[in-house]
């Protein structure tokens, strides 16, 4: 079974993203399970496109430090999304531990579906989606409308400045260019934390921490357990924002 696992800040659109994707870019033969976290609120439109797109949609727990859900067997593309309003990198690494565990899902993509308005109302949050960034073998830029077009060329030339290899799309009137080429299984990430030599099956537990933390930075972690390097709190920053709405509607 092909694992896209899907980043992203909740209210990025990836229910719409998903629904294209799933409807366009599978075989007919194909079936597709979107599965969103039990954190997640419903999304009118979102929710609305995923059903009609055909996938078997779910939720699956995020029980820290685990990821727990479970996949019909005939199904044959999973995506998985998710929780926007948790650490990204906390579930990437619940997700690398998890694989070795479920041979039968096989790590297609990750894709970063990157909220251009969030982004540029609030410029702090710049390190969480430098995190996503480094994950993603695919960048898909939504909500760019009324957005300055040197912002959002800005976005992407950051990164190519940096040499990150995703492929990257802006999304525009919630559809994509080429669904299928997106989900072609073929790692372009800057992350190696996937790749299968690391770490190796004999080596104990504190090897193989130290090894995930050598390979990758934002697993590094202090003696007293916090991370290195530290990103943004970005469900205490959608909470307030939420607060804000309801308050300025009352």
């Amino acid at each position: 079974m092909e694992l896209y696992f899907i980043l992203g800040s909740a209210g990025a659109r990836r229910r719409t993203v998903l629904a294209d994707l799933v409807g366009e870019g599978l075989m007919p033969g194909d079936r597709a399970v979107v599965l969103l976290s039990a954190a997640e609120a419903p999304e009118v439109d979102g929710d609305a496109a995923l059903a009609k797109s055909g996938a078997t949609v779910g939720r699956w727990n995020w029980a820290k430090p685990e990821l727990e859900f479970e996949t019909p067997d005939d199904a044959s593309h999973l995506f998985l999304v998710a929780d926007g309003r948790s650490n990204p990198v906390d579930q990437v690494e619940a997700l690398r531990e998890l694989l070795p565990l479920r041979p039968e899902l096989r790590l297609a993509r990750v894709i970063f579906v990157a909220d251009a308005a969030l982004l540029h109302s609030h410029p702090e949050l710049q390190p969480w989606y430098d995190a996503c960034a480094h994950y993603a073998d695919v960048v898909l830029l939504t909500k760019v409308e009324g957005l300055d077009q040197k912002w959002v060329n800005g976005f992407e030339k950051r990164y190519r400045d940096q040499y990150f290899p995703f492929l990257y799309e802006i999304v525009r009137r919630g559809q994509l260019k080429n669904p299928a080429v997106l989900l072609v299984p073929e790692a372009r990430r800057v992350a190696q934390v996937f790749d299968e030599d690391i770490p190796l099956a004999d080596e104990t537990d504190e090897e193989i921490e130290a090894a995930m933390a050598e390979n990758d930075k934002y697993f590094a972690r202090t003696r007293g357990g916090t991370r290195v390097e530290q990103i943004p709190n970005i469900g205490a920053l959608l909470a307030g924002r939420s607060a804000t709405d309801k308050d300025s509607q009352s």
